[in-house]
């Protein structure tokens, strides 16, 4: 395979036929395997030695957290059925048929580890953090995850735009048409958002379980990210123990970590501590 010196850009289109060619990794961003395939080609690697580093990247920084592989088409169905049943003409009992379809996205978001982890205080999480922010009219959710699966908790009426963004494009088409299933204003983006998120002003961005992510691909990532975003307010989350479920001081790494990349901003910050994770609630 690496008999011929190739140009740069077809060693990067051979890169990403290859990991098109997996089930794992086929829907992912074309942008961002293009660039960890042309940072590891930069450190003078084989085309086989890029492929492998590319899937390791995508692994440990995306891949590992999908607990099920999640059909999306059933899934769908099962949840236009669910809502068919309890919906209503009357729209005072819209938000009804969105509280009956809860158990039902209980099971889906069990199929991601982030949105796994946070089952048992969903009540709770939503309730504590939006109460303490002023009235919310539109959100991002960058590096979404099935985390926009959670919005019948969120105290947010139905209208408000929810902008939700992530790498891989089966999940995006799943929350796209989860959001008309559900009546919600929202629109979902593949993208990678170290470089292509074109992404509104809101008033809030969630970034939960997301920086650690990012800084595996790109060391500094989310120092860059938190200033960029347009949103007066964030709310990031770190999690508090490993995949495994040890915790070996990774609560007091993510807090000096954090510490660091807001050091000098004078923004605000407030914390709430969670089972799975540390969460930070930042006016900035």
């Amino acid at each position: 395979m690496d008999s011929a010196p190739l140009h740069p850009a077809d060693q990067l289109d051979r890169v990403l036929k290859s990991l098109q060619e997996t089930r794992k990794y086929r829907f992912v961003s074309p942008s961002l395997v293009q660039a960890i395939a042309s940072d590891e080609l930069a450190k003078g690697r084989t085309l086989k030695e890029t492929i492998k580093e590319t899937k390791s990247k995508l692994h440990q920084s995306a891949a590992v957290y999908i607990r099920q592989n999640l059909d999306y088409d059933h899934a769908l169905q099962r949840l236009r059925e669910a809502v068919s049943t309890n919906q209503s003409e009357d729209g005072a009992c819209a938000h009804e048929y969105r509280h009956s379809a809860r158990p039902l996205l209980r099971r889906f978001m069990a199929a991601h580890t982030s949105t796994f982890e946070r089952l048992t205080c969903l009540d709770r999480f939503y309730q504590e953090i939006f109460g303490r922010l002023p009235p919310i009219c539109s959100v991002l959710d960058i590096a979404c995850g099935l985390h926009p699966l959670a919005r019948p908790w969120m105290p947010l009426p139905p209208d408000r735009p929810y902008f939700a963004f992530d790498i891989f494009a089966d999940q995006i088409d799943f929350l796209n048409r989860y959001f008309r299933v559900m009546g919600y204003e929202g629109e979902a983006v593949q993208c990678n958002v170290l470089e292509e998120m074109h992404a509104p002003a809101a008033d809030l961005a969630f970034l939960l379980k997301t920086l650690p992510c990012l800084e595996q691909i790109e060391a500094g990532a989310g120092r860059r990210l938190l200033h960029a975003i347009d949103a007066p307010l964030l709310v990031v989350s770190f999690p508090n123990h490993s995949l495994g479920g040890r915790k070996k001081g990774m609560a007091q790494h993510y807090a000096a970590f954090f510490d660091d990349i807001t050091a000098g901003s004078g923004w605000q910050v407030e914390s709430l501590t969670y089972p799975s994770e540390e969460v930070y609630i930042v006016r900035k």
